[in-house]
């Protein structure tokens, strides 16, 4: 005895959700490959500085390092996944199906908690890292050099000339910003007022800058934005964190739906020497 029409329609569906699951699963390759480029900032020398920051134990640095790579994992799971529940709806497999129903349901419940936390937790967790970032400046910041003895010092030097940037927040011109509130740093000279590394046109091979720079700190010379906002930037939350998060609930939407539905196949009257 074949399908009955509950049965039927709940194999169509599987079918054809998880042939969107298979492009789901490869479309997360695409952000995750985009992420890992964008994350090559984090160097050896950089990648200490991050480090300091924890996030539920673990190194910013390492989280930076490894989200891209998490995208990637995340995306072939799931077209491993779907690749379960389309051969389980094309062969009216019971075992297969009840495999996938149960794989589906845990990634449903996480699903869910990530939203949750991402819609609660979003701007705690941006204050927080901008925070704690902020403070390890404070604290650690000594030299103004990128060989120097100081490993933090120099770390951050590197990060102001990779990404650009000057302190955590924003530098008004005329003013040292973030480093006013950073004493144990040696400037150069008693009247300088940020670091050589955020000076436009410095690189590590040519370690120089003029005292309107530095001292000055005029308008049009050194890096205006914060490295918070410059790191945010390489996250470029405009174009992936609306994608993401939308392609989130649409997914979670989509599963229920194939749950459903291989409950559906399951319960259909077709013949025993299908139930496999």
């Amino acid at each position: 005895m074949g399908l009955d029409c509950g049965g039927r329609m709940g194999q169509i569906i599987l079918v054809i959700i998880n042939i969107i699951f298979m492009l789901m699963g490869l479309g997360l390759l695409v952000p995750g490959i985009a992420l890992q480029t964008n994350f090559d900032f984090v160097t050896d020398e950089i990648k200490p500085v991050l480090d300091e920051i924890r996030i539920t134990g673990v190194g910013l640095g390492d989280v930076i390092q490894n989200l891209g790579i998490g995208f990637i994992i995340v995306g072939l799971f799931v077209f491993l996944v779907a690749t379960i529940g389309l051969l389980g709806a094309c062969c009216k497999s019971k075992c297969i199906l009840t495999i996938y129903a149960i794989i589906v349901l845990v990634l449903l419940l996480s699903q869910v908690i990530v939203v949750i936390l991402w819609f609660t937790m979003q701007n705690t967790l941006n204050s927080t890292v901008k925070g704690e970032l902020t403070t390890v400046l404070t604290n650690n910041y000594r030299e103004d050099s990128i060989n120097g003895t100081s490993q933090q010092s120099n770390g951050w030097n590197y990060l102001f000339i990779t990404l650009k940037c000057c302190g955590i927040n924003a530098v008004s011109a005329g003013t040292a910003g973030d480093f006013q509130n950073t004493p144990n740093w040696s400037g150069k000279g008693a009247s300088q007022k940020i670091p050589t590394s955020c000076c436009q046109g410095v690189t590590a091979e040519s370690y120089t800058a003029s005292a309107n720079c530095t001292d000055s700190v005029a308008a049009g010379t050194y890096y205006e934005q914060g490295c918070y906002d410059a790191m945010i930037a390489k996250f470029d939350t405009s174009r992936y964190s609306n994608i993401l998060l939308g392609t989130g609930i649409t997914i979670i939407i989509i599963e229920l739906i194939a749950i459903i539905s291989s409950i559906l196949i399951c319960r259909g009257n077709f013949d025993e020497g299908n139930l496999a």
